[in-house]
């Protein structure tokens, strides 16, 4: 049995709400990718395959669905992390290496990757409720100070350069760097909600607000 997954204990504690750092993935799939079972390839070897992975906490895999809009990702994870120290560790973890390969093998990006698919967002959890938990929520990111309409709010604190965009150079010299630095996500925060806040969609701040549904959490 993993470390993470001997540390499981008690109903909650692998809770989204209880993780030091959360890595905020996101990502688009080829087009065919639901047609042939994505969701149920998800459930039953992604997601707990990294819910095994020493030093992962909480991994969950959500969609975007049910909005007339045009998202620049139909998909998002959130890992979190068991202490911050585990971060280049399970980045960098061999098994979780070739498993990524393997998922661009099988499942592909679709067209191009836009510049905010090449990179994680490393998140600071600012306040975290049940609904980062729940199975269904709607999904909030923008720029300025974090709404408090919000129970869930982790802001940007850097990126990571995923593997794929590393060109086979391996671990380069600008793998992380500040927000201040590279955020092409180009929000300083996101958030959830358990249901639709209209004041926050016509908020200045706000760049994207998307219903969104949880396919995989840890059991």
């Amino acid at each position: 049995m993993s470390d993470s997954a001997s540390s499981a204990g008690p109903e909650g504690a692998r809770s989204l709400a209880g993780c030091p750092l959360v890595l905020f993935i996101v990502y688009r799939t080829a087009a065919d990718a639901a047609a042939r079972g994505y969701e149920d390839w998800l459930r039953a070897v992604d997601n707990p395959f990294f819910n095994a992975i020493p030093g992962i906490r909480h991994y969950a895999n959500w969609i975007v669905e049910g909005t007339e809009a045009a998202p620049p990702f139909s998909h998002f994870d959130f890992l979190g992390l068991e202490r911050a120290e585990d971060l280049e560790r399970v980045w960098f973890n061999p098994e979780l290496d070739a498993f990524r390969r393997g998922w661009v093998a099988k499942w592909g990006y679709g067209p191009a990757p836009k510049d905010m698919h090449r990179f994680t967002y490393g998140m600071r959890t600012v306040r975290a409720d049940a609904t980062a938990d729940a199975g269904e929520a709607w999904l909030y990111g923008g720029v300025g100070p974090s709404p408090d309409q919000l129970g869930t709010v982790f802001e940007t604190s850097f990126s990571l350069a995923k593997h794929f965009a590393t060109d086979g150079q391996g671990r380069p010299a600008d793998w992380r760097l500040p927000a201040a630095q590279r955020n092409p996500l180009g929000c300083d925060w996101v958030g959830l909600a358990p249901r639709r806040m209209p004041a926050l969609d016509s908020g200045d701040g706000t760049i994207f607000a998307y219903p969104a549904r949880c396919i995989a959490k840890p059991g």
